[in-house]
């Protein structure tokens, strides 16, 4: 559906020339023919209101263009009555860049009222319409941004409902193979369980052995024990056998050794 303009484009092209009168920019008047009308007087109060009427024609292009705007990704309306994405993205660029230019027309309304007004209370007054004329501009920015928030909500709730068939076939396909491997490691777990149970089982068994082990190993100790005690006596006896048997091996050593000279005296006294 094809949208009017117009009244943004004059709104436009009004704030424009409010800037830059502002700032002592001035325009040809052979290039002005397209919107011809009276001259603005010049001063503070005219450019103001200017502004302030280029605001509300932005205002009201909004609200006018509404329904249309915020029905993007809608299933309800008639394509022959809804308006396009292009549109729609040609409407945001033109109030974006409108929204901009108002906002430096009042900072350059501002700065000329700084500047050029010597009157402290004119000063204070003409701020205090600045501030007012920026609050209502702040204003029409809010309606923009609730607007465009609400488009892009509902193209973000489209997008969800049409999901492509083969996205959708993907997820399921990697869901199963999730469930898949969910499944073996199910198993794999299951398995490790049997395992533990048995190395438990086993562990019982080692520490039963190793409680009987350890008595054995305190039996044989005391069997040990026993054994270098039987030793150590049986030392002692075979030391005291040795000294009581030192002085018989003496007297038979002597009596060997008598029979030995008295068989060589026999021997001598014979021959």
């Amino acid at each position: 559906m094809a949208v009017d303009r117009t009244l943004l484009f004059k709104a436009s092209v009004k704030t424009v020339k409010t800037r830059n009168k502002a700032i002592g920019i001035g325009f040809d008047s052979t290039k002005d023919e397209i919107f011809k009308r009276t001259r603005p007087k010049s001063g503070f109060s005219p450019k103001a209101k200017e502004v302030i009427t280029n605001i509300t024609k932005l205002k009201d292009f909004l609200l006018q263009h509404r329904k249309d705007y915020v029905s993007a990704g809608s299933l309800i309306s008639s394509d022959l009555t809804r308006m396009t994405d292009s549109e729609r993205d040609q409407i945001d660029q033109d109030a974006q860049i409108f929204m901009r230019t108002c906002s430096e027309a009042i900072k350059q309304l501002r700065n000329e009222a700084e500047k050029k007004v010597t009157s402290s209370q004119i000063k204070e007054h003409r701020g205090a319409v600045l501030d007012l004329i920026e609050m209502y501009l702040k204003g029409v920015c809010k309606l923009y941004s609730e607007q465009r928030a609400i488009r892009v909500k509902r193209m973000v709730d489209k997008k969800r409902l049409y999901v492509p068939v083969k996205i959708t076939f993907y997820f399921e396909q990697e869901n199963q193979r999730l469930v898949s491997e969910m499944n073996s490691l199910v198993d794999e777990v299951r398995q490790i369980e049997g395992k533990v149970v048995e190395i438990s089982r086993l562990q019982e068994i080692f520490a039963e052995k190793v409680l009987q082990q350890e008595t054995e190993i305190d039996s044989i100790h005391q069997l040990v024990v026993g054994a270098t005690e039987n030793v150590k006596e049986g030392n002692e006896d075979i030391r005291e056998a040795i000294k009581n048997n030192a002085g018989f091996r003496v007297w038979i050593l002597f009596f060997l050794v008598m029979c030995s000279f008295s068989l060589l005296f026999l021997d001598w006294y014979d021959s």
